[in-house]
């Protein structure tokens, strides 16, 4: 038998079937259903041993010759193989007899066999087909992602991976295959579980599921990127974790952007918290400028009805017109003092832009100490300055600092219901750099467990129907936007002492925030 093979070199058998008219159909059904492989029968006559009609008609339509006698079949030029079917012994005794030294002949069990043999090699050409387009998928797949990919075995060694500098460090992908995965990307002979680090496909071995970590790698210039590593299962038939696929996705900008968009919003947050909480402190002055204004006001009406008495009399005072120059000096001194007062209060409620520049911290503490002086007064508050005598400077923004020392000046009241004593104080760091100004009250303090939260928002240790904890957290908030520190010391019973530090120009606040 001389086969031959067809421009794909897939093997070509011309064959002819001997078959009982009932059996004609199916078995050209059957061999003309199977596509072509690497092995193709190729259908060209037929010899119907009994009669059928519609044996006929599905040869026409096939465009297959079809004899009466089966003999004929044999006389058929580049005819392979004759596959007898009817299992007639002297039928295929007689077409071995006849036929062409070329041709051969199966019996049919063998007939059967060779067709399900061509069956088979249809299935596997199929089945690698679909493997064919499924590598080809996953190939696109694995080069189309933005990210970073990489296939593992058990052993953590990469099998395959795309190009993504995230994988490859820059280097030749050659390089990389066969390597162990946190070699590569965290410079680890182990796997990734030393400290705080997870390593997923650990995760996944132990759970059969996906798992991800954020990590910390190195690119090829040596700058830090933050990373979410993912771990998919690759499972067998058996459903074993046999391979892992690992994406590796760059969260450096976009956990950039989040932060600068959350700093942003806590920025607004706490501008919209320091109107709110300069408005309430402004209400709570107004009745303290109010009795301050009074008694200026009570002297000059003073003074000026005395005047007034005399030039309606018609008298001069004992001492003539130096004691009316004397009266018109006190009221006038007065006025002044009305006058500074008002300005004060104008200033602290006025909405500003945040302006830093340096300033004098002891006029800034002056300033707030003349506003309170009427809150001082009714909780029975005595307060002593302790101020550098020379220069006392502050970098940062004037109306947010006085802001600031008033809260704690109200906390400190608020702390001693009972009245006591405060002492504000003041110092220079040794460096020139920084300076210190504590707040320190003889109230009943702050318990141990108070402490860790008392500059949270909303957190207050006050009784019911008290102000609310804002305060602390403002000032807390001013004072680290002004790159400064702020803390506490206390002990329940004794007191308080909240200090505040902050830069002395621009060149040591750019400092601190580094």
């Amino acid at each position: 038998m001389h086969l031959t093979t067809d421009s794909e070199s897939n093997l070509v058998i011309r064959v002819g079937i001997v078959a009982r008219g009932s059996r004609c159909v199916s078995i050209m059904q059957i061999l003309g259903g199977i596509k072509p492989t690497h092995l193709r029968l190729n259908l060209v006559g037929i010899a119907a041993v009994t009669k059928s009609i519609a044996c006929y008609k599905y040869a026409g339509e096939m465009n297959l010759e079809v004899f009466d006698d089966y003999l004929d079949l044999v006389t058929m030029e580049n005819l392979d193989l004759i596959l007898e079917f009817t299992g007639d012994q002297g039928i295929l005794e007689n077409l071995i007899r006849h036929k062409r030294k070329k041709t051969g002949v199966l019996d049919r069990p063998a007939a059967l066999l060779l067709v399900d043999i061509a069956k088979l090699f249809e299935k596997a050409d199929r089945r690698e087909a679909e493997i064919s387009m499924v590598t080809s998928f996953a190939s696109a797949l694995l080069e189309a992602s933005p990210d970073g990919v990489m296939v593992i075995d058990r052993d953590f060694r990469i099998i395959n991976c795309n190009d993504s500098a995230l994988i490859t460090g820059g280097k030749d992908k050659k390089e990389i295959l066969g390597r162990r995965c946190h070699g590569r990307l965290n410079s680890s002979e182990t796997p990734c579980t030393c400290g705080d680090r997870i390593c997923p496909t650990l995760k996944t071995l132990e759970t059969g599921r996906t798992a991800r970590a954020v990590h910390e790698i190195l690119d090829e210039n040596g700058e830090s990127q933050i990373t979410q590593v993912t771990t998919y299962p690759i499972t067998n038939h058996l459903g074993q974790i046999v391979r892992f696929v690992v994406t590796v996705r760059d969260m450096t900008q976009d956990l950039s952007e989040r932060i600068e968009q959350r700093t942003k919003a806590i920025k607004d947050d706490l501008a919209l918290f320091v109107r709110e909480d300069r408005l309430a402190s402004l209400g709570r002055l107004v009745a303290s400028v109010c009795h301050e204004i009074n008694n200026p006001i009570s002297s000059i009406v003073t003074f000026n009805k005395l005047i007034l008495s005399y030039i309606r009399e018609d008298r001069m005072p004992d001492k003539g017109i130096a004691e009316f120059e004397r009266y018109l000096e006190l009221s006038v001194n007065e006025a002044l003092r009305c006058g500074s007062i008002v300005n004060n209060l104008l200033t602290f409620a006025r909405q500003r832009t945040v302006e830093a520049k340096a300033f004098d911290m002891k006029a800034v503490v002056k300033t707030v100490i003349m506003l309170v002086q009427h809150q001082l007064e009714l909780g029975n508050v005595n307060y002593a300055l302790d101020l550098p005598h020379k220069d006392f400077t502050a970098w940062g923004d004037y109306a947010q600092i006085q802001q600031c020392i008033m809260n704690l000046i109200f906390n400190a009241i608020e702390s001693m219901p009972d009245g006591g004593d405060l002492i504000i104080s003041g110092s220079n760091s040794e460096d020139g750099c920084t300076v210190k100004l504590s707040v320190t009250d003889s109230g009943h303090g702050i318990k141990p467990e108070d402490l860790p939260r008392i500059f949270e928002p909303f957190y207050s240790t006050k009784q019911e129907g008290k102000r609310v904890g804002l305060g602390l957290s403002m000032a807390y908030g001013i004072i680290r936007e002004h790159n400064g520190h702020i803390s506490v010391v206390s002990e329940p019973g004794k007191g308080t002492t909240f200090s505040i530090n902050l830069p002395v120009n621009s060149h040591t606040s750019d400092e601190l925030r580094e």
